[in-house]
Order: C-alpha cells, then structure tokens, then sequence
C-alpha cells in the first residue's frame, strides 16, 4: 500500500487538472479547490451552504468559483465538465440517492471524462478509530464503494481502483473537529476521547501520543466515462 503526503500529490499523479474544467463535490473549506485553480484548472468547489461559507471565508485569488449544491442534483450544464472529484465525499451521498448521484456525473461529465473517487476505509487501529468518533459512517461507506464499483456495468470504465495511506496525527484531528464539529463542548468531548485512544496505541508503540501517527488508509477510484456508439 503506497503512503501520499496528501490528496494532491496522489491526484497529480492521476489527472492532468491544467485546461480542465473541474468540479470538487463536497469541497469543504476549498483547499482542493484552491489547489486545483494554481495547477491551471477552471474549478467550481459545490458544496451546502455551511461549509462553502468556510470556503468563502478565504479571499479568492485565482480562478475557482463556489456553487452551492449537493451529488444527486448536480447545478451544472450536461456535458460540462472534463473532471468530477469525490474526495471523502460519496458516502454522504443519502444511500437512497447515491444511484442518482452516479447518473448526474454522468450527465455532467464530457464523453471520456473522468470521475474521481477517494473514500476513506476502515481498519481497527488506523486513523478511522478517530474519524468515526465524529459519526459512524461504516454503513454509508460500504454502500458508496457498492455504488461505484457497480457503475462499471452502467456506461463506465473502472480504470483504476487502489487502498492508499496517508499519516495523520492529534493536531490533524483537532483540525479536522474545527472544521466540521461546530459545538465546542463536543469538540472538547472528542478531542479528550481520540487522546485516550492514541495515548494507548502509542504506549503500544513506544510512542507518546503528540508523536503517534495514524494511516489512514483510503480507496481511490478512477472512472472514464465511456464514448455513447
């Protein structure tokens, strides 16, 4: 399993973004989308109206745009886009609608363009004994990886399909509580309960809990859109 310092050197890697329009579903506080606007893309961050208020907050100084909306009902031309991101993303997809979410890229996506996954996976003792604390999303995520893997049978091309890892810590949980968890006694709750979980797992390790690194370890799919016959 190959370990990527972030999202952005494993999606360089895949996509060539530079003259592309792209839209990021699910953008959250617009890193990616930011990312995405300086390797030369035209990018649209989608997202509800909470979080692209988080990504608003930063000025905009390139040339990405933020569209409030959600998966099943895509607010974009069909045939519009090169590039679809999903980044932890489908699995907050309704379950019921996640079908409809797969016909909506397809809508929206240009004849052989790309469709991009990255889900996170759970494993015991990896960075998901934190991040499931917040919600336990199992459920939703064995029902996403369902979803994706059947589009293949429905107009698309599974090109690639992969477990990675990446390293996270403490302070990589705080962050992530800061963005979405916006009651501070809960925060506090959480962050006191992932410190007794890695605290463990680092005496475990030999390890003290600030210097305790996780994996957490996720799922990349990469879909091209088939030409219509």
């Amino acid at each position: 399993m190959k370990k990527y310092d972030g999202q952005h050197p494993l999606l360089a890697e895949q996509v060539v973004f530079s003259g592309k329009v792209v839209i990021d579903v699910g953008c959250g506080n617009g890193d990616t989308v930011r990312w995405l606007a300086a390797q030369g893309a035209l990018v649209t961050g989608l997202d509800q109206r909470d979080m692209l208020a988080k990504a608003l907050a930063i000025p905009v100084v390139g040339t990405e745009t933020y569209v409030e909306g959600g998966a099943q009902r895509l607010p974009f031309a069909a045939g519009s886009a090169d590039v679809i991101l999903y980044l932890a993303s489908f699995h907050h997809v309704p379950v019921a609608l996640m079908p409809d979410a797969m016909q909506e890229c397809r809508r929206v996506l240009k004849e052989e363009g790309l469709a991009v996954f990255i889900e996170p996976v759970y494993r015991a003792g990896a960075y998901s004994e934190l991040s499931s604390l917040v919600e336990d999303e199992a459920e939703a995520q064995e029902q996403a990886r369902r979803t994706i893997r059947s589009a293949a049978a429905a107009g698309w091309r599974m090109l690639k399909e992969e477990l990675f890892f990446m390293e996270r810590s403490l302070a990589d949980y705080a962050r992530l509580l800061e963005c979405f968890v916006d009651d501070p006694g809960r925060r506090a709750a959480l962050q006191a309960r992932a410190l007794e979980i890695t605290t463990r797992l680092a005496a475990e390790a030999g390890q003290g809990p600030v210097d305790f690194r996780y994996r957490s370890i996720c799922r990349l799919n990469l879909l091209r859109q088939e030409r219509s016959r």
